[in-house]
This record gives structure tokens, C-alpha cells and sequence, in this order.
């Protein structure tokens, strides 16, 4: 599946239910708002590991021919292309070739941020970390980026999760003063440019500058290597992973109600 602008939408209605303070929240990424949903065209991509150069892996689903699963072409298994296998976590690193499950280790997530530093999400091990895969052209990725930049935008929460002010108490303000505190990280990936196709750094920087916040790294999969390691059906989509780098929730109906226990 790739996801972009396209005529056959789907419409989702899921409300929110925010019960009570920390105890339960059901995220309507859009409501009153389309998320687009079609499939790739493209049929270049034979072993579905998002590799159209023909090259012939050995069926990790990372297109670079190694087996190892982490797309670097070294065979070590660890991502950062070096050889050496240090991954930089106390855990090693599955590679894109393992489907994320909740209780499995998540991949290790590297790449340059919108200030141009390469990092790795193993720098925020210890903590819970957010993946939020999003698109430039998506609305809804757009309101939640703003939810986390500001207070100032404080009526992009409410309206993204349909209309209640009380998520502003409940998700907005402790989560943003979480993510300041260094206790709780957020990592927005950014899956599509404007017109659908692979994002570039100059999107995560264009990104950053409309909702700054210095302590959320925007990085761009440029290989669109999440598409086909998370259960992605649209855009914004909410990855969990626990302090120990394994995944904890990865179900869009409930990760924000675990986010909000966490907090």
C-alpha cells in the first residue's frame, strides 16, 4: 500500500472518548477530514521490500542484497553501514526485515534530522518513544505536529480529537511537558512529500520551521522502509515503543489511552 492523494478516499468517524484524566482516549485522526488510501501503481518492486533497482536480495525485505534486514549493505546487521554491528542500543537491532509486534523489539530508527545531525533513536533508549508516521500533504499530520509545537495551537488538539477541550488537560499539556522534561520522546517520520512520492531532508526541514519544537527530531524515510514494517493504513499513525525498545502498543484505537498512562 502507498498512501497519497487519490480519488478513492476513506472516510474515518471514530469519536473520541476521553473518560477521565489518564485513563482512557480513542484518537480520531480524522474527523470530518479524509485520510487517502490506494495502492502503488508501481510493479517495478517485485520482492515488495520497496527496492526498484533490480537488485536481488535474499528475502529480508530490505532491497540491499546482505540478508541482514537493515538496508545498509553491509551484513552486520546494525543499520549504520559501518560494519561493526553496534547498533548503539543495549539490544540488537531486528532490521526492517522483522514485521513490528507489540512485545518485539523495534527496529532501531536512524536518519538526519531537520537540523541536519544523523541520529538514532537508540539515544532515547530508556524512555518511551513515539514513531509518528506522517505524510507532508496530510492534514491531520499536520494538526498534530501543531498540537505539539505550541499551546499556541492548542485548537488543533481539540479539533483532532473531535472537539474535545478537555484533551488539552488530559494529552496535549502533559505530553508536550513530558517531551521538554526529556522524560517521554517523539520522532515524527515523514513517509510522503507533498505530491506522494519519497520524502526528501529539505521536507523535514520545511516541516520543522512551520511547527518547530527543538525537541521532537523530524526525519524523512527517504526509502519508505516504515511502509512495509508497521501495519500502516493511514496517515497520521502512532507507533509505541517502551523504554526498553520493544514495541508496547501499535493499535491506533488504543496507543493514545497507553501514551496517556505513560504520562
Amino acid at each position: 500500500m502507498r498512501y497519497g492523494r487519490c480519488s478513492d478516499e476513506r472516510s474515518l468517524s471514530m469519536k473520541v472518548s476521553i473518560k477521565a484524566p489518564r485513563i482512557s482516549a480513542y484518537v480520531a485522526l480524522c474527523l470530518s477530514l479524509s485520510l487517502f488510501a490506494c495502492e502503488s501503481d508501481d510493479d517495478s518492486d517485485t520482492s515488495n521490500d520497496g527496492d526498484t533497482t533490480g537488485q536481488q536480495d535474499t528475502g529480508d525485505g530490505d532491497g540491499d542484497g546482505d540478508g541482514d534486514g537493515d538496508g545498509d549493505g553491509d551484513g552486520d546487521g546494525d543499520g549504520d553501514g559501518d560494519g561493526d554491528g553496534d547498533a548503539g542500543c543495549s539490544i540488537p537491532d531486528p532490521g526492517w526485515g522483522v514485521q513490528a509486534a507489540v512485545g518485539q523489539p523495534a527496529f532501531q530508527f536512524s536518519g538526519v534530522n531537520q537540523i541536519g545531525e544523523n541520529v538514532s533513536i537508540c539515544e532515547y533508549e530508556g524512555l518511551p518513544i513515539v514513531i509518528d508516521t506522517s505524510a507532508v500533504w496530510c492534514g491531520p499530520c499536520q494538526m498534530m505536529s501543531a498540537c505539539l509545537s505550541s499551546p499556541s495551537y492548542n485548537q488543533a488538539c481539540i479539533d483532532l480529537f473531535g472537539g474535545d477541550p478537555s484533551v488539552v488537560d488530559v494529552l496535549a499539556d502533559p505530553l508536550r511537558a513530558a517531551i521538554a522534561n526529556d522524560t517521554f520522546a517523539w520522532v515524527t517520520v515523514l513517509m510522503e512529500n507533498n505530491g506522494g512520492g519519497a520524502p526528501s531532508t529539505a521536507d523535514a526541514v520545511a516541516w520543522d520551521q512551520q511547527f518547530p519544537n527543538e525537541k521532537i527530531w523530524v526525519i524523512s524515510d527517504v526509502a519508505q522502509n516504515y511502509f512495509n514494517h508497521v501495519p500502516l493504513e493511514g496517515f497520521p499513525s502512532i507507533w509505541l515503543i517502551g523504554s526498553n525498545m520493544h514495541y508496547i502498543d501499535l493499535n491506533q484505537m488504543t496507543v493514545f489511552g497507553t501514551i496517556i498512562g505513560l504520562l
